[in-house]
């Protein structure tokens, strides 16, 4: 046998590891050099620590050129600008609307689906740059949302509060009102400039119209208008409400709840989601103002916490019979419907809170009073340690004003906590027994009231005088529509809304108004037998309505 070597054999498989371990060891401490002193890191972790858009960004060639930078910024901009147009018309369609089946509904059905030769003639331009030129009416017509506002609820949101609303070129005045507990609240009126057909018509000066308007006689329609929790009239959501109705020749009335608007808190009782008092008490004041002999109407508008409120007005009025006979509808925008403030999302339920302690500190000359109270001042205490509008409302509950749900409506003080504040201020409890039109208008994407108030429609179907109308966009209040030329923020979709649900509802009482004339005119049984003709209006208008659906 050939003898064997150490020399000419190769390398033992101890060489080999050896060798391995060296290049092991030389590869670690070419990594841990680049590391921070005192801080060795393993390779694989600073690999896997590396996520995919810095790799993306490594390999991205930055632009040297003036010219160069211009187009990348170009390149971005025309993609977001195509994204923003994909998802406006993914956004864009007519609302989702939900309604018994009747014949008063089918009448307002077929009046808000289609464009009137009153719209048509509107003398207000915003107006008519939103109507539909294909004939639609609010209910068939698309929503298109502006771009980058309209088509993010949180923006649209921001803007409808943020904006400052049109430029005055009406009559406007404030009134100072005084409850029945001292409290005092700011009313703000707005309307236009009376036209006059002839140069021979006595011309009224502003003083003398402001005097009619604060003590009467009112013939024109008057709107009252409440605002949300921690705003007053000055926002542009109720700026754009405003100037919508008095552009139709209406009376807006927008009132300030208790400590809004900068009036201060004249007793220690701020306003709160359950309380009608204050708006019982105005629309009694207003009702009394109105020219006698004329059938003036009256509408309640509320928005979020102001549309809670007047709900719940409007159902406890029509469950005592007392609903005065001047008030002939309600609309109400972004209605949480069941009130429970504890369930209000991160970080929502924080800036809210936030904004009801700024309103305790503007009014804290009138809390001071009762801090002397050792229950009130404990309260108080612990509303300030609080975090969220909910743990505000457990403590504050049991000093906060209410009224009872039935006639004569006693005012009282305190609830036992903040579940029991929750339940009495729900308007879902109240909307069966709402006994005039009611249209609600809701958005899909309301990151506020949405769950809750999706919860409730079943409830507010049960009443035949709701309609339901659920957008797809429009966020908490916003519906900032595309103007025309399809850039900028548009007017609101639900300040048309507002305008033909209450020109629907007055052109129904002019025709009920017209028909009870016609039957009284006949007399005696003749009379009486006729009563049917208004419901053979009617379903005239229902079955049109119906068969236009059908083709």
């Amino acid at each position: 046998m050939k003898e064997l070597r150490i020399d000419d054999h190769q390398p033992s498989p101890m060489n080999k590891m050896t060798k391995h371990e060296k290049k092991k060891k030389e590869k670690k401490l070419r990594d841990t050099k680049d590391s921070p002193p005192g801080r060795q890191c393993h390779p694989r972790r600073l690999q896997r620590s590396k996520s995919s858009m810095s790799v993306i960004t490594e390999n991205i060639k930055k632009p040297e050129t003036p010219l160069g930078w211009i187009a990348f910024l170009s390149s971005i901009s025309s993609a977001l600008i195509l994204h923003e147009i994909r998802l406006q018309k993914k956004l864009t369609c007519p609302p989702l609307v939900y309604a018994q089946k009747s014949p008063m509904m089918d009448n307002l059905l077929h009046k808000l689906s289609h464009v009137r030769d009153s719209n048509r003639n509107s003398n207000s331009n915003s107006n008519c740059d939103a109507k539909s030129s294909d004939g639609k009416g609010i209910l068939t017509r698309d929503i298109k949302p502006c771009l980058f506002v309209g088509t993010r609820s949180s923006i649209a949101s921001s803007a409808a509060y943020a904006l400052h609303g049109p430029l005055d070129r009406h009559v406007k005045f404030r009134e100072l009102m005084t409850m029945m507990d001292g409290a005092t609240i700011a009313l703000d009126w707005e309307f236009p400039h009376p036209k006059y057909n002839s140069s021979l018509d006595v011309r009224l000066s502003e003083h003398q119209l402001k005097a009619n308007v604060k003590y009467g006689p009112i013939d024109q329609p008057v709107v009252i208008i409440l605002h949300g929790i921690n705003n007053d009239t000055s926002f542009g959501y109720m700026k754009s409400l405003m100037r919508s109705c008095s552009d139709k020749g209406w009376i807006a009335c927008g009132m300030n709840f208790r400590g809004c608007g900068g009036v201060k808190l004249t007793t220690p009782r701020g306003y709160n989601a359950g309380f009608t008092g204050d708006l019982r008490t105005l629309i009694r004041s207003v009702s009394a103002r109105l020219k006698h002999g004329t059938d003036t109407p009256v509408f309640v508008v509320g928005n979020s916490l102001g549309a809670n409120v007047a709900l719940k007005y409007l159902g406890e009025e029509g469950f005592s019979g007392t609903l005065p006979k001047c008030v002939k509808g309600g609309i109400t925008l972004g209605n949480p419907l069941h009130i429970h403030s504890g369930n209000v999302p991160w970080p929502f339920g924080h800036l809210l809170g936030a904004g009801v302690k700024k309103t305790f500190i503007q009014n804290w000359s009138a809390l001071h009073d009762m801090s002397s109270c050792f229950h009130f001042g404990s309260a108080l205490r612990k509303v300030f340690m609080t975090g969220t509008v909910g743990q505000l409302d457990n403590a504050m509950s049991p000093f906060l004003v209410r009224n009872d749900s039935h006639y004569p409506f006693q005012q009282s003080i305190g609830f036992k906590d903040g579940e029991d504040y929750w339940h009495d201020s729900s308007s879902n409890r109240y909307v069966q027994h709402v006994s005039v039109p009611l249209l609600q208008l809701e958005s899909q994407d309301d990151f506020l009231v949405t769950k809750n108030a999706l919860q409730s429609i079943g409830k507010c179907l049960e009443n035949p005088n709701v309609l339901i109308c659920k957008t797809k966009c429009g966020g908490h209040l916003g519906w900032q529509e595309a103007p025309p030329d399809g850039f900028g923020v548009g007017k609101s979709w639900a300040d048309l809304a507002l305008t033909d649900f209450i020109d629907a509802v007055l052109d129904t009482e002019e025709t009920k108004t017209k028909m009870n004339i016609f039957n009284k005119n006949q007399g005696g049984n003749k009379g009486v037998k006729d009563m049917s003709s208004m419901n053979m209006v009617e379903d005239m208008y229902a079955s049109r309505y119906r068969l236009q659906s059908k083709l």
